[in-house]
């Protein structure tokens, strides 16, 4: 008689991001089984017999990740959950203690939190995941741990190391860059002539023709600067600019990415990197971008001061 083997379990992941879906499916698919769900009723009817860890995001059209949880404690009572937002409040973070969520995770996501975490939520399974990554010093809510910080799992992974090569998300931590020194005078320091030299630049691009709004963001994309942006445009501003990075290498561009430009019905995007980060601007038409673009190369090549 042959033996039935066990079925791995799986997890499912549940976004409304396509970019947050793929990245999460590469870097999770090479080892267990990944579901994913656009929105919280999607994920109830994407439910399987095999589904260990439900990892949903919170701000969703329709029925959001807060009222997915309240809907599998009814129905799936023993089925962990887990919150990924932009934003962590106390509020939410009470409201996911009510509801016996594990955790709230701030995105954008980093492989040196998930994977230690996947390990202890999925410890009882047949889940296998490679050694983990060391924990960065990310410092949101979940799990601290002094270490080098390691590659962020947003949007921005999907550029061109990920999406040749999802393992390359095991590899050894980048080195340590100024922002997170041990040192948390010359730390705060450092973060307070980013935001001083931000706001300065920001300040030139409100004033041109056509600009709507802009804000600058440091390297991991938390912003520097006051924006009437959604707290998440941060994360896929950087990608952006990874992303145009990673086809600039296939194009056998030399020159490093100088502009990123989207074009929606109404209004343009554009994607600046910047000595301290990345700048956005939304402008009214492309020749208001073409101004900004222009503006901001003139300032580039003069320095910043």
């Amino acid at each position: 008689m042959t033996a039935h083997l066990p079925r791995r379990p799986s997890i499912l992941i549940v976004d409304d991001s396509p970019g947050v879906r793929q990245t999460m499916e590469f870097l999770l698919a090479p080892h267990l089984p990944v579901r994913v769900a656009d929105s919280g009723q999607a994920a109830l009817a994407a439910l399987t017999p095999d589904t260990a860890l439900v990892l949903t995001d919170v701000r969703m059209p329709g029925m959001d990740g807060v009222e997915l949880a309240r809907t599998l404690r009814r129905t799936h009572p023993h089925l962990p959950v887990v919150f990924m937002t932009g934003v962590v409040e106390d509020d939410l973070r009470a409201e996911a203690r009510e509801l016996g969520v594990l955790d709230v995770l701030r995105k954008p996501l980093r492989p040196g939190v998930l994977f230690p975490a996947l390990q202890e939520w999925l410890a009882d399974s047949a889940a296998t995941l490679p050694a983990a990554p060391p924990a960065d010093t990310d410092t949101g809510p979940a799990r601290p741990t002094p270490a080098a910080p390691t590659p962020v799992v947003s949007s921005a992974a999907v550029s061109n190391a990920v999406v040749s090569n999802p393992t390359a998300l095991t590899a050894p931590p980048a080195p340590r860059t100024p922002d997170h020194e041990s040192d948390p005078e010359q730390s705060g320091a450092r973060r307070a002539a980013q935001t001083a030299q931000a706001q300065m630049f920001t300040a030139g691009l409100n004033v041109l023709p056509g600009v709507t709004a802009s804000c600058a963001f440091d390297p991991a994309g938390v912003p520097l600067t006051p924006t009437p942006l959604d707290a998440e445009v941060g994360a896929y501003v950087r990608f952006l600019a990874t992303a145009a990075q990673g086809v600039a290498h296939h194009l056998q561009a030399a020159a490093p990415v100088r502009a990123v430009q989207l074009e929606f019905q109404d209004r343009v995007l554009v994607v600046c990197p910047v000595p301290f980060g990345y700048v956005a601007v939304v402008v009214r038409d492309t020749p208001g971008a073409s101004s900004v673009k222009s503006w901001m190369r003139a300032r580039l090549s003069h320095g910043l001061n």
